[in-house]
């Protein structure tokens, strides 16, 4: 997940590293469909519709890796949740899913959710105070 100016982040190469030049967090194994769960979750709409929320700017090859820009929307809800409600949130969001793929103890991935969600969010309330920013993330394959 990274933090930029839509114009620098598609004059990436594909063999530089996007933290060098832009804030950037791991996404720590939360993948796209996981995401899409969440964005329908906080949307209140169709997985189908969630998914069309991360928007594919850049493609690097066939088999990636890829960037993709958080719709505006999304952005907005998520910079909208309280500090307090992310918990709460992350663990809607983790009764919600299979989470099996993470292989991870329910407490582990109950603390991965919440810590991608807290960097998350917090990006997205970024780039409010700085509208030339969007929140993007940057996937391998």
């Amino acid at each position: 997940m990274l933090l930029g100016i839509e114009e620098q982040v598609l004059d990436l190469e594909p063999d530089e590293n996007p933290s060098d030049g832009f804030p950037c967090m791991p996404c720590e194994g939360v993948h796209a469909e996981m995401r899409a769960q969440l964005y329908a979750q906080l949307m209140k709409i169709f997985f189908d519709e969630a998914e069309s929320l991360e928007q594919l700017v850049l493609e690097f090859g066939p088999y990636g890796p890829y960037v993709f820009k958080l719709d505006i929307t999304i952005t907005e809800r998520l910079a909208e949740i309280e500090e307090d409600d992310i918990e709460g949130v992350a663990s809607t969001w983790a009764e919600s899913l299979e989470m099996s793929s993470l292989d991870l103890a329910d407490e582990d991935l109950q603390e991965v959710l919440n810590r991608f969600l807290y960097n998350m969010v917090h990006f997205c309330m970024l780039t409010r105070q700085e509208t030339v920013l969007s929140v993007f993330i940057y996937s391998e394959g």
